[in-house]
């Protein structure tokens, strides 16, 4: 396994990380076969959430007999109010069982109102620094637009950005400043939140980036070997391998929603986002969680669609937004009616 420097946090991090989100789905004794495989393997980044339900439990669990001293552990929680953040803080250290958490990220800034608070809050993360609760601080970014806000802020040691062979946007835009302020760069949804089901074709998009670090989240132990290796392997894509990317791209960038949201807001109450990314979280959290909770009311607000398509003239990616909303209504219903 090779190991890259994380920016000026110094932190030496494999080149991909552990993703904590699909654990969820599955029991406590199977999340810690694909923790130990995966450190075994030669992964000592792992990367989670306090939102992501039982994830961080799950990963104390598992790591709880290993040398600290050879992982590098990351949570994150959105900045939503002082009190709040630091008892977040003090909420993961007791799940994950630590002492420590080595970095500490503001999870989802995407737009002016979140990115400051989230300012607002730093004192918060600097205070729990000092106390040796956390030793690096990171934000995760959703919307290009934002990313490079963000970074000027040097506020940051890393930065989290979604990135893959169909969003390759974010590269673009943020790498060039990145590597300017030398924060590190991390990347979530390498799969494009279940869009992209070929591993070889996702992994080997990152060997173009040496200096990028990408997070898988699996749910077995086989899955993790498979990427390690495309990884290890370390062969470029083909120029066949090239032209599949492309073709997929093409194929599916009318399909995926960027989350820059310039299609909100909807004047007759239609929450066209999230509700453009409701199959990403499908394939990714518990099913019964999505259908029972804050995804009602999303999805209920379809109702109000007139199909009017002033959302897809806003829209700078041209997606099909309708066609979107009505194909995500449709599958949430047929999950739903699992539960019922």
């Amino acid at each position: 396994m090779k190991y890259v420097r994380l920016g000026k946090s110094e932190l030496k991090v494999s080149r991909v990380g552990f993703g904590g989100i699909p654990i969820m789905r599955i029991s406590f004794e199977q999340a810690e076969k694909c923790i130990l495989t995966a450190i075994e393997l030669g992964i000592n980044y792992i990367d989670t959430a306090t939102d992501y339900g039982n994830s961080e439990e799950k990963i104390g669990r598992a790591i709880k007999t290993i040398n600290r001293e050879k992982l590098v552990i990351a949570t994150k929680s959105p900045p939503r109010d002082a009190k709040r953040l630091a008892e977040c803080i003090d909420q993961s250290l007791r799940r994950l069982q630590i002492e420590t958490i080595d970095l500490y990220q503001f999870h989802c800034i995407n737009n002016e109102e979140v990115l400051k608070r989230a300012i607002d809050l730093l004192p918060i993360l600097e205070k729990a620094k000092e106390k040796g609760k956390i030793r690096h601080i990171g934000a995760t970014v959703h919307g290009v637009e934002f990313i490079n806000k963000v970074l000027d802020l040097d506020a940051f040691e890393t930065i989290m950005i979604a990135l893959n062979f169909i969003v390759r946007e974010a590269a673009d835009v943020a790498l060039p400043n990145a590597r300017k302020k030398d924060v590190g760069v991390i990347a979530m949804k390498p799969m494009a939140g279940g869009h992209i089901e070929n591993a070889n074709l996702a992994f080997k998009y990152f060997l173009n980036f040496e200096d990028i670090v990408p997070l898988v989240g699996i749910q077995s132990p086989k899955e993790i070997r498979q990427v390690v290796k495309i990884l290890n392997d370390n062969i470029p894509a083909s120029q066949d391998e090239v032209n599949e990317m492309e073709k997929i791209r093409r194929e599916q960038g009318d399909r995926f929603c960027r989350r820059c949201e310039y299609c909100m807001p909807c004047e007759h109450g239609v929450k066209i986002f999230p509700m453009t990314i409701f199959k990403s979280f499908a394939a990714r959290f518990p099913t019964k969680d999505l259908v029972t909770g804050n995804w009602v009311d999303i999805i209920d607000s379809y109702a109000k669609c007139i199909q009017c398509g002033e959302c897809e003239k806003k829209c700078p990616y041209n997606l099909e937004i309708r066609e979107i909303l009505k194909e995500n209504a449709a599958y949430f219903k047929e999950l739903q009616s699992q539960f019922i």
